[in-house]
């Protein structure tokens, strides 16, 4: 299926609803929330990368989802 056995993973990165001036973010798998972060960033990079680590966690070394 790919190198993710399927995953399309994205990120979204939108401005909190409760700490104005800060960020979070949210990973999704075709839409379906698959993690999302609980506490708010200083920037919108910060969130992103934050999120964009957590997809490498969660794909794992070898390209395949659950981590090593």
């Amino acid at each position: 299926m790919g190198a993710t056995d399927g995953h399309l993973y994205t990120v979204e990165v939108r401005p909190s609803r409760h700490d104005p001036g800060r960020f979070t973010w949210a990973i999704r798998d075709r839409g379906k929330l698959v993690r999302g972060s609980y506490r708010p960033y200083t920037s919108e990079h910060a969130a992103r990368a934050v999120a964009e680590a957590e997809i490498e966690r969660l794909i794992g070394p070898d390209g395949r989802p659950g981590g090593a």
